[in-house]
């Protein structure tokens, strides 16, 4: 798919509660397959994103991990301890971390990224 293409079905379904046959056209599933399977069209998507909650995502080492990190974060920009749905948290002090899903805030320090293998640098 061609990426302005993208940007109007993105413009079109993104952020939005859409009804069920909406959901299920051709328009939203090409939309659905350009995001999961193109990637000029993700991370065009990701970046607008970012730059719309003014996330900072230009100092990490790839769109998907400034991505993780800012889904790890709550609305006062403080790391969701207690969040299942949550795959990686960075520290204040640069550090970053897989959170163990136990009940507590147990994390396995990680020193390169699990999406692009770039070091990560304190």
């Amino acid at each position: 798919m061609e990426l302005e293409q993208f940007k109007e079905l993105h413009a079109r379904f993104f952020g939005r509660d859409l009804p069920e046959d909406v959901l299920q056209s051709k328009a939203y599933e090409a939309y659905e397959e350009a995001i999961h399977e193109d990637e000029a069209c993700y991370n065009w998507a990701i970046t607008d994103k970012l730059k719309s909650k003014g996330f900072d995502y230009q100092n990490y080492c790839c769109l998907m991990m400034a991505d993780k990190v800012y889904e790890s974060l709550d609305e006062d920009g403080e790391i969701r301890y207690d969040d299942p749905e949550v795959v990686i948290n960075q520290w204040d002090e640069g550090l970053y971390g897989i959170p163990v899903h136990n009940g507590s805030a147990t994390m396995v320090v990680i020193n390169y990224c699990p999406w692009c293998g770039t070091k990560l640098s304190k």
